[in-house]
């Protein structure tokens, strides 16, 4: 039995309140991270406000996700007439590529204003507000740190007393200290999401770690590279998170693939405890997901 094994998971949406309050009340669940990137029907001060108040009765740490540096798109866009509108602006040396979700990869060939991206191939279908994407270039640089809507949540944590954050592709102290700012006692997890990012925790000995695989596989070329990296994460932080593509297979099946057991068991042996659901298991999976994990951790 794997008795030192905690696991958390991703809010789902908040729009089905009756969902939120299973994750919480899950007894298999440790804590619980809200995805700010992610619309809802209530401004930030109101999410905040709700999950406080649910994390207070049920014992269960809240973390709320910041979205940084993180790529996103800023709006509704069909790249056949419309380009690709992002939230930050960018600089980089040609030739450079933009990763969708479902693994689409698009050269860039035009950038205007710094974030009004144009590619080809067009993406087959129109691209939603809010969708991540992964940009792959040399000298990449991605102006900003914090966003207008991490600022609101920042001015609800520190309104609320939620003072666990989770700060998405930290890369330098600058990222660390914009937060800190505008919420002095923050407690930081930082989500490693990028070379750049892994290069810097490991050199500046910081602890408080994530390793947000799906994303730091992209940045890193899907190169098997990665998995030294990830073992380096956890023999830098013992506590750290291991997210991203835990019980993946069952976005699409009802049960776990073996590959999944085996995903967890290879990460474990590298020395991670905590593991972590995410937006798309936790939102259409959560229940197999649980019993999964309790075969993991009883086995």
């Amino acid at each position: 039995m794997k008795t030192d094994c905690t696991l958390l998971a991703t809010l789902p949406s908040l729009n089905n309140m009756e969902k939120v309050r299973a994750v919480f009340y899950t007894p298999e669940i440790a804590g619980v991270r809200l995805n700010s990137g992610v619309q809802t029907p209530y401004d930030a001060d109101t999410a905040v406000a709700m999950l406080s108040e649910l994390a207070r009765q049920t014992g269960k740490t809240l973390w709320v996700d910041l979205k940084g540096r993180q790529l996103r798109i800023l709006k509704w866009a069909d790249p056949l007439y419309s380009c690709i509108e992002l939230n930050h602006r960018v600089r980089f040396t040609p030739p450079a590529y933009i990763v969708f979700r479902n693994g689409d990869r698009s050269r860039v060939t035009h950038v205007l204003d710094g974030n009004r991206v144009f590619v080809d191939p067009l993406p087959p279908e129109a691209l939603g507000a809010g969708q991540s994407v992964t940009l792959l270039a040399d000298g990449l640089r991605i102006e900003g740190y914090l966003t207008p809507r991490d600022v609101e949540y920042l001015e609800a944590c520190r309104k609320y007393g939620v003072y666990d954050i989770m700060a998405s592709f930290v890369e330098e102290e600058r990222d660390l200290n914009a937060i800190r700012g505008a919420l002095p006692g923050a407690r930081v997890i930082s989500k490693i999401e990028s070379e750049k990012g892994w290069a810097f925790a490991m050199e500046s000995g910081l602890t408080g770690l994530m390793a947000a695989r799906d994303d730091l596989y992209q940045q890193c070329g899907r190169d098997c590279r990665i998995l030294s990296m990830l073992r380096r994460i956890a023999e830098r932080d013992p506590e750290a998170i291991c997210a991203s593509k835990v019980f993946l297979s069952l976005e699409k099946h009802k049960t776990p693939e073996l590959s999944d057991y085996s995903d967890l068991e290879l990460m474990y042996s590298f020395g991670f405890r905590r593991f972590m659901l995410c937006d798309n298991v936790s939102n259409y999976a959560f229940e197999p997901a649980i019993r999964a994990w309790n075969s993991f951790v009883n086995a």
